[in-house]
């Protein structure tokens, strides 16, 4: 925990007289109990740090919030004016946070306490594992409340995110999904035959082709057209259909 004393007349002493000041300042301020002075309150600290957090955290989300606990034998003046927070960043984020606290009365102080900030949200994970390959269906779905504080966003709220999406890899249950875990299945593979629909504004054209390429929903790839040999491109709409549009 850093602690910081803000006495200006000291600055041009000489080193030992320093040193002496040091010294007496740290039993001042760690020793059990001195006369006449009274003691601000660790918890008084404490409230003002969870305030301050309270007004900025700027998240819909749960959250809760774990002080790492002062050194119980730090004694710090009892400060006449209210207590003043402040971060060193001007934010608060997930996970570890500094966060200061200063007295700005006549003997003035300050010191940095420690957080940790976990968020809490309904995600989407796993009910059961999947295989590499398999397609992701609602029966391996459920939603639960995690901590997403080291998730990076990366996560799923919804379950039309994720149906019928495919599993890249093999993954368990209790697996909160992210983008690494799925891709788009390929509706078209490289050598099946397609149907290929070219749209214009009066007419709709359908002709057969070979795929030159595997291709997902809403991919444009290359298809061989069997009649006269041309290599086109076109939209993947389902699996053996894609369009072309004029």
């Amino acid at each position: 925990m850093l602690i910081t004393l803000e006495e200006s007349s000291t600055r041009h002493f000489p080193m030992i007289k320093n040193i002496v000041i040091l010294l007496t300042l740290f039993f001042v301020f760690f020793a059990p109990g001195h006369a006449g002075q009274r003691i601000q309150s660790h918890a008084s600290i404490d409230e003002a740090v969870n305030n301050f957090i309270a007004q900025k955290i700027n998240t819909s989300a749960e959250y809760e919030i774990s002080l790492i606990p002062i050194d119980s034998q730090l004694k710090l003046p009892e400060c006449a004016e209210p207590l003043e927070a402040f971060t060193p960043t001007g934010s608060i984020k997930a996970g570890r946070n500094s966060i200061g606290i200063r007295c700005n009365a006549k003997m003035k102080w300050s010191i940095f306490t420690s957080s940790i900030i976990k968020f809490y949200q309904q995600v989407l994970v796993l009910s059961k594992p999947v295989q590499r390959g398999e397609i992701i269906t609602s029966q391996h779905l459920s939603l639960e409340k995690r901590d997403v504080s080291n998730l990076r966003d990366d996560f799923f709220t919804q379950t039309d995110q994720v149906e019928n999406k495919q599993a890249i890899r093999q993954t368990p249950a209790g697996a909160i999904l992210s983008l690494r875990n799925f891709i788009d299945p390929k509706l078209i593979k490289k050598g099946d035959k397609v149907t290929i629909s070219s749209i214009q504004p009066a007419f709709t054209i359908r002709m057969s082709g070979i795929a030159v390429m595997d291709g997902a929903k809403g991919q444009n790839i290359r298809i061989k057209n069997q009649t006269s040999g041309r290599i086109i491109n076109a939209t993947v709409i389902d699996s053996g259909l894609a369009a072309v549009t004029y």
